[in-house]
């Protein structure tokens, strides 16, 4: 019996964003844009390049975990996701460049495929639409 790990597409690749370091860029540009202190978090992410008909552009999202991903848009800005406060949830939204999230990266590679939790259709649906605009 084939598990639903094991049905998922392999070889698209992503490269693992430390959360914590991005966190404390986050808390900088927070403080600017409110002028106090905002305190937030941000889980580890997935940082992949995705495909564009245009050789001149290039274009990035961030993954979580659930297989929701945030996009680049023409500015090279991708606004990622923060939880604020107590709450373990997504609630807020930092615009940050792709230097700076690549400035971020660690040296690990991670297939979408075994990044993404396993659960449910839904997850390998995000996965699958993923892989359909990821550059393998």
């Amino acid at each position: 019996m084939t598990t639903r790990l094991e049905a998922r597409t392999k070889g698209y690749m992503g490269t693992l964003v430390d959360g914590a370091k991005l966190n404390e860029i986050a808390k900088q540009i927070y403080a600017l844009q409110y002028g106090e202190p905002i305190d937030c978090s941000i889980d580890d992410l997935l940082f992949v390049e995705l495909k564009v008909n245009d050789d001149y552009e290039k274009k990035y999202a961030v993954i979580c975990t659930e297989g929701v991903g945030w996009e680049s848009n023409g500015y090279e800005i991708i606004n990622v996701p923060t939880s604020i406060g107590s709450f373990n949830i997504w609630n807020g939204r930092v615009p940050i460049s792709v230097k700076v999230i690549q400035s971020c990266l660690t040296n690990q590679r991670v297939d979408i495929a075994e990044y993404v939790r396993v659960f449910g259709d839904r997850l390998d649906t995000n996965v699958a639409k993923w892989q359909a605009v990821m550059e393998k």
